[in-house]
């Protein structure tokens, strides 16, 4: 990556995580993702086959806003309405999956699960207390993000 990019990230205060090989094109990403709490204060995650957790949310499609994105990944991965509260930071993610390298812009919310919609979500929904995920998030960026959220802590709303 360029020294300038590095430069311009770290001037607008967004957290950089993952290593950054000089050597690597990284291929652009856009997602957007939620941190849904509960009444205890856990924190609602999906797991994937590879056995790390993530938050709800994902990859950005052509033209789509971070919220729309939220809400579109919700009603996907876990067949479920979602409300964003607040906004609670941007970060950069860079990481390898599938053989490919990403530099991933990750907007994250604070946000509220609604009610469930017909269907079947692609994966089932977990509720883990926030200090077991740490170590268990794919993306580093989700534990900060948790973290960042750690002062709201939402219901399960289901009436909205």
């Amino acid at each position: 990556m360029e020294e300038s990019c590095l430069m311009e990230l770290r001037q607008n205060n967004i957290p950089i995580f993952g290593s950054i090989d000089a050597s690597i094109e990284y291929q652009p990403r856009q997602a957007a993702y939620c941190v849904v709490k509960d009444l205890q204060g856990r924190v609602a995650v999906v797991l994937s086959k590879s056995g790390y957790y993530f938050l709800p949310g994902g990859g950005s499609v052509l033209n789509e806003t971070p919220e729309q994105t939220v809400a579109r990944e919700v009603r996907e991965e876990l067949a479920r309405e979602v409300r964003i509260m607040y906004r609670i930071g941007e970060v950069t993610q860079y990481f390898r999956a599938e053989g490919k390298d990403y530099r991933m812009k990750a907007i994250f919310f604070a946000a509220e699960l609604g009610a469930e919609i017909m269907g079947v979500g692609e994966y089932e929904l977990y509720w883990i207390e926030p200090e077991i995920l740490e170590i268990r998030f794919f993306h580093q960026c989700h534990a900060w993000a948790v973290s960042q959220s750690e002062s709201s802590v939402s219901g399960n709303s289901e009436n909205f």
